[in-house]
């Protein structure tokens, strides 16, 4: 099988961050490249880098200096790696996963043919266990194990993701995504482009989930909110088709909202929808990102 680098993000929590690197060490991941999105002034990944000690990992470090978000933060790591490594397959994860003994080599097997596929294994989360394969219902924008509904499509979960070295290609991820939402538009062009989607049972990642990026806060909010109306535009519809869909999420997303505003006894679920509405309207994106003093520390 071809060498497997990781890439990961690492956001203020150098505790989180070091154990899934412990545990990408334990499944025998010896090159990890990791993107600081903190936007702290280096304390936490020195902290880090402290606390890895004699690690054994080699560590490829990018410093941005601001939180690139998901989507540009592992484009960025994968430009690394275009231009300093050659025909590796790439484990993407979140720092707020470890890797169930024997993951990475079932997904390295997954993917070790000539033919471009990407793949998953389950998830541990806050849930339960659940599949890696998971179906994004367009006309509700939301995610069911169920299957696709009336109309939808299949997409592996991103918090941890096994690539082809053919598609270790910058950009992989639309930009366009801050946090939330690169999963579901990666999954579906890559199937509309005849990548295969492999969900790999036999591995498993142990996946902390949204309760660590701020789950309820602004940030979430508008975030989610607004990953589901950018991707009215990527799901291929024509103009009747999309305003079918934007109907669809004046309902739903507006019934979400106010589910999280009456369960947080809050309005910033209602708050973040309205940004988000505004700001795909106006083409922009606000980065949203706490200040390092009040942010608990997340991923994805």
């Amino acid at each position: 099988m071809r060498d497997c680098i990781a890439i990961l993000l690492h956001f203020r929590s150098a505790a989180m961050t070091r154990s899934c690197i412990e545990s990408l060490a334990s499944e025998g991941v010896s090159t990890v490249v990791l993107v600081d999105n903190s936007e702290d002034c280096g304390a936490s990944l020195h902290a880090l880098k402290e606390s890895l000690g004699e690690a054994s990992v080699r560590l490829h470090v990018i410093e941005p200096g601001r939180n690139l978000g998901f989507a540009a933060g592992v484009n960025r790591a994968i430009e690394l790696i275009e231009r300093t490594m050659s025909n590796v397959d790439v484990l993407l994860i979140n720092s707020d996963a470890t890797l169930a003994q024997g993951t990475v080599d079932v997904l390295r097997r997954a993917v070790a043919g000539d033919l471009p596929s990407i793949a998953a294994p389950s998830i541990d989360g806050p849930t339960g266990l659940v599949p890696a394969r998971t179906y994004y219902r367009h006309f509700s924008a939301t995610v069911s194990p169920a299957g696709p509904g009336w109309r939808g499509h299949a997409l592996l979960g991103g918090a941890c993701l096994m690539l082809h070295h053919s598609l270790v290609r910058a950009p992989l991820f639309d930009e366009s995504f801050f946090f939330y939402g690169d999963d579901i538009e990666l999954s579906f062009r890559l199937a509309k482009g005849g990548i295969e989607l492999l969900d790999v049972p036999e591995g498993v990642v142990i996946h902390q989930g949204s309760g660590s990026s701020g789950n309820g806060s602004l940030f979430y909010e508008y975030h989610m909110a607004r990953a589901h109306l950018l991707m009215v535009s990527r799901l291929g519809y024509g103009l009747g088709g999309r305003i079918c869909l934007v109907a669809g999420r004046v309902v739903f997303l507006g019934l979400r909202a106010s589910i999280r505003s009456i369960r947080f006894r809050a309005i910033r679920p209602w708050r973040g929808l309205c940004v988000a509405a505004l700001d795909v309207c106006l083409g922009r994106c606000r980065s949203l990102t706490p200040p390092a003093s009040s942010s608990p520390g997340s991923t994805h």
